[in-house]
């Protein structure tokens, strides 16, 4: 099994963005960024800057961002990076109403992209790559949200992680799928996908470029769930699983499992939060907690199975299990989990358990028909 020989858990984003900052100056041979989301805000703009002072030390610098989830900042991010020297590539890129937008040659033209096929198809992850040693993930995008230095108490709660290892080079051939995806399609980008390791079942990390990949890593959670022992500590910014996934926690818990699910108290998604409201209201029935956190907005994504320990940017809805390019890192050593824990236990001191009183008609009305559009959130 590929392993990670140093690990470091951030738990706030400023203390993720520092670190990252950090690694950005003393980087010597090349950075890759993915992430869906790449806001132009305090924080990104000292990124920015970093990185173009990087490119004139000599590291090449690659930014690769989601069509839709950095769709209204990728025209000026463009201008910047061709200012700077940083190669900017966008997956599936999504129309813009500008003509002279669609002539930038690091795009395709869009009437050959059918991007109408693909706008449902998302790169949801977030990872940062140094002279491929380093790497960072979870579930931090590039906004200053994150960071209580620029937004105070406002600031969303959020986990990352910092790794190096062997496993790294598993990250370093996703980003490189990535990157030639923007590029070429057809038989080229299914090359590409089909360079990518599939026996990830026993990996530090997950990812789920091909469909083949989604069903293996899902069954394998499954799996998991039901031959877990003592604890399933579940931590989703958006709650919408399979029933089979609802199956394996209430037989788990029949056995005697722990089983407790974190999610936000106020979603910077309310329509998401409308649709689990079932979900949510069935596992409470059958016993299972379900703790709603109360601080700011919860957006980790992170799950505690026995003695394992998972970080990424994997939610559990359909988007995550069917749409949107993911990966998740797993973690065996004690001292990991044991942080995890940690953070577990501080979470649930500013969360309050749901219960099925209290729920308006219209709360009902609204949670109905946003749980009949749950295969789109």
């Amino acid at each position: 099994m590929d392993s990670w020989s140093d690990v470091r858990l951030f738990h706030t984003g400023d203390a993720f963005f520092e670190s990252l900052i950090q690694d950005i100056q003393n980087a010597k041979e090349n950075i890759t960024i993915e992430s869906y989301i790449f806001d132009l805000d305090k924080l990104t703009e000292n990124i920015l800057h970093e990185l173009s002072l990087a490119v004139k030390r000599g590291v090449s610098v690659k930014l690769i961002l989601d069509g839709f989830g950095s769709y209204s900042t990728i025209p000026l991010i463009l201008k910047y990076c061709q200012q700077h020297g940083i190669e900017l590539r966008v997956f599936h890129i999504m129309p813009y109403p500008s003509s002279w937008f669609r002539r930038v040659p690091a795009f395709e033209i869009l009437g050959n992209a059918s991007w109408w096929r693909r706008m449902n198809r998302r790169n949801h992850r977030k990872i940062v790559i140094f002279d491929e040693k380093t790497a960072y993930l979870g579930s931090l995008n590039f906004t200053e949200i994150h960071c209580e230095k620029y937004v105070g108490n406002k600031a969303w709660r959020d986990t990352g992680v910092r790794v190096q290892g062997p496993a790294v080079k598993h990250l370093v051939i996703a980003s490189q799928i990535t990157y030639l995806r923007t590029i070429y399609k057809g038989i080229l980008s299914w090359i590409s996908r089909w360079r990518t390791p599939i026996k990830q079942l026993n990996s530090a990390v997950q990812l789920n470029t091909t469909q083949k990949m989604r069903k293996h890593l899902y069954r394998d959670l499954l799996r998991r769930i039901s031959h877990a022992q003592n604890r399933v500590y579940i931590t989703t910014a958006y709650f919408l699983p399979k029933r089979s996934l609802l199956r394996a926690l209430i037989r788990a818990k029949e056995r005697g499992v722990d089983i407790k699910l974190l999610i936000p108290g106020k979603s910077d998604v309310p329509f998401s939060q409308w649709a689990a409201f079932f979900l949510v209201r069935f596992l409470v029935e059958k016993k299972i907690p379900v703790l709603e956190y109360q601080k700011s907005i919860l957006h980790a994504k992170t799950m505690i199975i026995d003695d394992d320990a998972y970080v990424g940017s994997f939610n559990l809805n359909y988007r995550s299990l069917f749409h949107d390019l993911e990966v998740i890192a797993h973690f065996k050593t004690p001292q990991t989990v044991n942080n995890m824990i940690s953070q577990w236990e501080e979470d649930l001191t500013h969360s309050k358990n749901i219960t099925t009183t209290g729920t308006s008609w219209l709360t009902r009305v609204l949670s109905k028909i946003a749980f009949r559009l749950r295969y789109m959130l």
